[in-house]
């Protein structure tokens, strides 16, 4: 226990610096896009708002979580065993999960606070009609977040495991397909067929979510991938 917890707070010290920066760029971002959009007049009383944009923090969870060589082969020639470098792993995921759901919903707060005192309307951004931001109750709302966070940062554990097994074919591979994506989906938005995807139809989807569902589906999906990195990184040889 007493290495899971020196492998957990060596890796919470050096990440921590990277959040505290990527926290930085981004308030001054918003700061200065805000700013901008309100001297310009692009955005006023009748046609928008400032904006939730917290939620993309998943995505650099996700990304941070594929940083998974050096921290594997560090913590092996600290004589750790391979499950005390998933648990290690896990404990941080849990940690910065929750610190960012947090905030998460802090920022909810202070921009729904603002946008009253400016008298804006959340209209410009459909994250607004998106639960949990649909609903009032914070506690589900930090709920889905961190199990949002979780389970991305655990598939990014399980990608990056992967591609230590797999080598460079694999990474390659991965990003070619998840690139492809937008590529493929984004041309059935404009097709004049009765198979097109409307910006309506998404708008609804979006609208009618619903967040104990959602969270139950991620909680499971969770569960896989943990599993999955798990096993990968209990019979993963080093490099």
């Amino acid at each position: 226990m007493n290495k899971i917890a020196l492998n957990i707070r060596y890796k919470t010290g050096y990440q921590f610096n990277w959040v505290a920066w990527y926290l930085v760029i981004y308030v001054i971002i918003m700061f200065m896009l805000s700013y901008a959009l309100i001297k310009t007049s692009l955005i006023n009383i009748s046609e928008g708002s400032l904006v939730y944009r917290l939620w993309a923090s998943v995505i650099w969870q996700f990304a941070i979580a594929m940083r998974f060589k050096e921290d594997f082969d560090f913590f092996l020639t600290l004589s750790n065993t391979r499950k005390d470098i998933f648990l290690s792993q896990l404990g941080v995921v849990f940690g910065f999960s929750a610190f960012f759901s947090g905030l998460i919903v802090l920022e909810r707060l202070i921009v729904d606070h603002l946008n009253n005192v400016f008298g804006y309307h959340h209209i410009t951004d459909p994250f607004h009609f998106f639960a949990p931001y649909g609903t009032d109750n914070l506690f589900l709302q930090f709920v889905f977040f961190l199990v949002l966070c979780v389970c991305c940062s655990l598939f990014g554990l399980l990608m990056g495991s992967l591609f230590y097994r797999f080598g460079k074919k694999f990474t390659l591979t991965f990003w070619l397909v998840f690139s492809s994506i937008p590529i493929a989906f984004f041309p059935l938005l404009i097709l004049p067929s009765q198979f097109s995807i409307s910006l309506k139809t998404v708008g609804e989807c979006l609208r009618n979510f619903d967040v104990l569902v959602g969270s139950g589906v991620l909680f499971i999906l969770t569960i896989v991938f943990s599993t999955a990195a798990y096993l990968n990184i209990r019979r993963l040889p080093q490099k």
